[in-house]
């Protein structure tokens, strides 16, 4: 028997084989593509992580400076508080003891330290200067010794070594 249709070659792979293999290499490409933009994003991640943890470590070096800088900067202003207390103290001491020095006592040179005080001056008498100027200073110090030495003109020049002991002097 004899056929009506001339035989014809068949192909090796089938339209619809062709198109599985079609779509299973565009997959195999697309997830090959896929996987090299997950690879490039996990390197840039890693990159951005290394990045910032040396800013935030340039960020602490310079919190760590800022802190020790606003430490140094309150010091120095409860340094100069203090200082312009101790000034303020030391103006109203001043005035104070320029109040209690009476008319007729001239003063020549002040020498004020922390705990003693030194006046030199002029008094018309020794006497003058007990009562009028002596008895208060030794109200204020612990410790008060006047020196007399007697002009030409018949007043006395005065050294008066006035000193407020601190308290282990005290005790002792």
């Amino acid at each position: 028997m004899r056929s009506f249709i001339a035989p014809r070659p068949k192909p090796f792979l089938s339209l619809f084989s062709k198109m599985w293999i079609v779509f299973i290499a565009l997959m195999s490409l697309f997830m090959l593509m896929f996987n090299f933009y997950i690879v490039f994003e996990m390197r840039s991640f890693k990159q951005g992580m290394i990045d910032l943890t040396k800013e935030r470590e340039m960020l602490e070096v310079k919190i760590d400076e800022n802190d020790a800088m606003i430490g140094s900067i309150l010091r120095q202003k409860a340094l100069a508080e203090d200082i312009f207390s101790n000034n303020t103290l030391l103006k109203d001491s001043m005035n104070n003891l320029f109040d209690l020095v009476p008319d007729q006592i001239t003063l020549k040179k002040v020498e004020m330290e922390r705990n003693s005080l030194i006046l030199y001056g002029i008094s018309p008498t020794q006497d003058a200067f007990n009562f009028l100027l002596a008895a208060p200073l030794k109200s204020i110090f612990h410790t008060s010794q006047t020196t007399f030495y007697l002009t030409k003109a018949g007043w006395y020049n005065f050294v008066s070594i006035n000193k407020i002991m601190s308290e282990d002097e005290i005790r002792e």
